[in-house]
């Protein structure tokens, strides 16, 4: 299993980007898969993303549910 750290981007202006919010009682979870990566926010370090595969969300962006920080996964 590898924890990866996605990348902390600033709030994406509305229009340019999907950005996936957490509900105010959601789960904290964002994903949970049943592969072996976790993403990882990079401002707090809490999983965003669990037990998936690498490469499987693209031009996605994801509001941290603990900081409400912007995260995408680098590289993408």
């Amino acid at each position: 299993m590898a924890n990866i750290q996605m990348e902390v981007i600033p709030e994406p202006k509305q229009g340019t980007a999907s950005v996936l919010v957490p509900g105010p009682d959601g789960p904290q979870i964002m994903f949970k898969g049943s592969s072996s990566d976790n993403y990882i926010c990079e401002a707090c370090g809490k999983t965003i993303c669990q037990n998936v595969n690498r490469g499987m969300f693209i031009n996605l962006v994801f509001k941290c549910f603990e900081c409400g920080s912007f995260n995408r996964v680098r590289g993408t």
